[in-house]
């Protein structure tokens, strides 16, 4: 193969702020939607970083470095944006919201302008940096430096250094090598566990204590990423066992038109569905609850409708699905499953969620206080 692998090793080298990492994630998401694409304008590369930035800025919060525009300028330039796209746990619906807004965003020429001289500035050249030997040897500033001479340099030596792209400043876009377009494309699944990797590792410095951070910067697949499977499995519940499921914040009994599968510890902190966290309560409740952390009061009603959770599946679930449910929530222990009535269990899934609920209040997050009509 005719590329230069090593050099691409050494792209996310050298790297203090996310600007490198959303670039170049941004890069290889649009190549392995489109293919077969030649070119990408700056705008295109800019979006796509924006909706990368938008939920780790908002929905999770995470803390950048200081010398990282990236979550100042999407709060600046989203200032009357909706209030539910930078909130709430994004659906199909929430994520054409926070594209749509993202392209409000680089439609404004002012705007675009300032997010192209942040984002892109350098970031475009010092990705490819490490494929031109007259490059890497230079310093970055200075009349000799890198960013002086960088445009005459990546033009002159493209056809021999052969980097991931051409960058056409004139027309602000990057034409793309057929080789390394392909070579993306196909292997794209490890490239994103590299980027993710590495931005990671970025990201750790200031997010230490966040729960979940690797996946906060993975951008989801929303189609598939549903609760419908949790809303089926307690609606079935609910169907065989009728006035036995009640709410814990407002003990209504719960039908099956007026329930919502909800994130006890929320969404925004945790980063994730996982089943040991989710519970049916009331839809009025669930609308006001939000990205809030409940009282610790409600750990123990929340782990006894866990548990007693574990006796109803028994009879709605097949032998192997029910194993797959106890499991989901012992593994989430480390407790064998025939220990799933214990009182060290219940102890021990106790200590957890209070351990989660406790870290959401120390890093902001409001407690909900329950207002019943």
């Amino acid at each position: 193969m005719d590329l230069n692998i090593s050099a691409l090793k050494k792209t996310l080298d050298s790297t203090n702020t996310s600007y490198k990492y959303l670039f170049f994630y941004a890069l290889i998401k649009i190549i392995n939607n489109n293919p077969q694409i030649k070119e990408i304008t700056f705008n295109k590369l800019i979006e796509e970083m924006l909706i990368l930035a938008w939920l780790p800025s908002f929905q999770f919060n995470l803390n950048f470095r200081k010398q990282d525009q990236t979550q100042d300028l999407l709060t600046k330039f989203t200032e009357n944006t909706d209030k539910a796209l930078k909130e709430k746990r994004p659906t199909n619906q929430i994520i054409k919201g926070i594209k749509k807004s993202v392209e409000n965003i680089t439609l404004n020429k002012d705007h675009s302008e300032i997010l192209e001289k942040k984002f892109l500035r350098y970031v475009i050249e010092r990705l490819v940096r490490p494929f031109y030997k007259d490059l890497q040897k230079r310093p970055e500033s200075g009349k000799k430096g890198m960013y002086k001479i960088s445009q005459k340099i990546l033009n002159r030596d493209y056809k021999k250094e052969k980097p991931f792209y051409l960058i056409k400043y004139n027309n602000k876009k990057i034409i793309l090598n057929k080789k390394w377009r392909n070579y993306i494309k196909d292997h794209f699944i490890f490239l994103e566990l590299w980027i993710l990797s590495e931005w990671h590792q970025y990201m750790q410095l200031h997010n230490s204590n966040t729960p979940s951070l690797y996946q906060k910067l993975k951008l989801p697949d929303y189609k598939r990423n549903s609760l419908d499977r949790d809303r089926k499995f307690w609606k079935a519940i609910i169907k065989k066992y009728p006035n036995q499921i009640k709410c814990i914040y407002s003990d209504q009994t719960l039908t099956n038109s007026n329930f919502d599968i909800d994130h006890f510890i929320c969404w925004n902190f945790l980063g994730h569905d996982e089943i040991w966290n989710l519970i049916p309560i009331s839809s009025e409740i669930n609308r006001s609850k939000n990205n809030k952390v409940p009282n610790q009061n409600l750990i123990e009603p929340f782990i006894n409708l866990k548990i007693s959770s574990f006796e109803l599946a028994k009879s709605i679930l097949s032998k192997r699905d029910f194993e797959k449910y106890v499991l989901a929530h012992t593994n989430f222990l480390n407790e064998d499953e025939s220990n799933c009535n214990t009182d060290n269990f219940k102890q021990k899934y106790k200590d957890e969620m209070l351990s989660l609920r406790n870290k959401a209040k120390n890093q902001g997050y409001e407690e909900f206080v329950v207002q019943l009509n």
